[in-house]
């Protein structure tokens, strides 16, 4: 019986039992999708990251969800490589240099550190895709809120990527949000109309004066309803606000999203965006992490 490393981690935090759980499994070259999945499903988290070598890159992941593989996700990035960043895996080596393999493409990752370890992981998402749709008044319903309670008019509710699809919809503050509870049945159903993996609420009101903008991620996967951190629907938010001029250009480089409030479980997601004349160039999505346990995993 193989044994390998697993460890368990809080993503998007500096506390513990904070953000976003993901479990990751070190040196899972062995084993092979069914043990995969069932690794994922034992450990319960929203993803599971196996670190695996790469022929094209300095490493790849494979993320595995409870039910199914995942071709990318945000927070088991940043944890997986948080993980192997404390274990110093790439030396002292930082800025953007390091590539990651994924079923997603090959995407640079960078980490900031000090002489105690890493204090900040920064993954390099797609370009940003948009496009303008979802009737307002079905959106609405799905959330379980009325139309008057979306901020539509001034902002754009749009469907965005930076690697995951998902539904940008503002809201006009964060006492709706907090209240928000969202039709499941409509909700997976005008997500499959719009071929979305999610539904991203905003507001401009927000519970910490450093945070841009105050955010819940609402997915209408099989046993995850809400996620309290969601690195991919930030990226595709921070770009929509930069896209669109809503924020002023210094800040270009300093969004934060904070997220998962609600769920009892605070999470500062960080966004910097690289715009040359009127494109986007770059979109970054960074964070720190908590390692939460550490242990052995028994492979049959």
């Amino acid at each position: 019986m193989a044994e390998l490393d697993f460890l368990k981690v809080d993503v998007f935090t500096d506390e513990l039992y904070m953000g976003n759980p993901a479990a990751v499994v070190l040196d899972a070259d062995s084993l092979d999708e069914v043990q995969m999945q069932g690794i994922g499903f034992e450990a319960g988290s929203p993803s599971t990251a196996f670190v695996l070598r790469s022929r094209k890159a300095d490493l790849r992941l494979r993320f595995f969800s409870p039910f199914a593989e995942e071709p990318l996700s945000g927070h088991a990035t940043i944890g997986a490589i948080w993980c192997l960043a404390e274990r110093r895996a790439f030396g002292a080596s930082t800025g953007g240099k390091q590539r990651l393999e994924t079923a997603a493409g090959v995407l640079p990752f960078s980490i900031d550190s000090t002489g105690e370890g890493p204090s900040r992981v920064w993954m390099t998402q797609k370009r940003p895709m948009f496009a303008q749709e979802g009737d307002i008044k079905e959106v609405a319903s799905a959330l379980g809120v009325g139309v008057e309670s979306l901020f539509h008019d001034e902002f754009p509710i749009c469907r965005a990527s930076t690697g995951l699809p998902c539904l940008l919809v503002p809201v006009r503050s964060v006492d709706i949000i907090g209240k928000m509870e969202p039709r499941r049945d409509e909700l997976t159903l005008l997500a499959r109309e719009l071929d979305v993996a999610g539904f991203e609420v905003f507001t401009w009101g927000v519970l910490d004066r450093d945070s841009t903008v105050h955010a819940r991620f609402f997915a209408p996967f099989p046993g995850i309803h809400e996620d309290p951190a969601s690195g991919l629907p930030a990226g595709a938010l921070g770009s929509y606000l930069v896209e669109n001029d809503f924020i002023p250009k210094d800040k270009f480089e300093r969004i934060v999203v904070e997220q998962g409030h609600w769920m009892s479980r605070p999470s500062k997601i960080h966004v910097r965006i690289e715009k040359k004349g009127s494109a986007i160039r770059k979109v970054e999505v960074g964070g720190s992490a908590r390692v939460s346990l550490r242990g052995r995993l028994l492979v049959p």
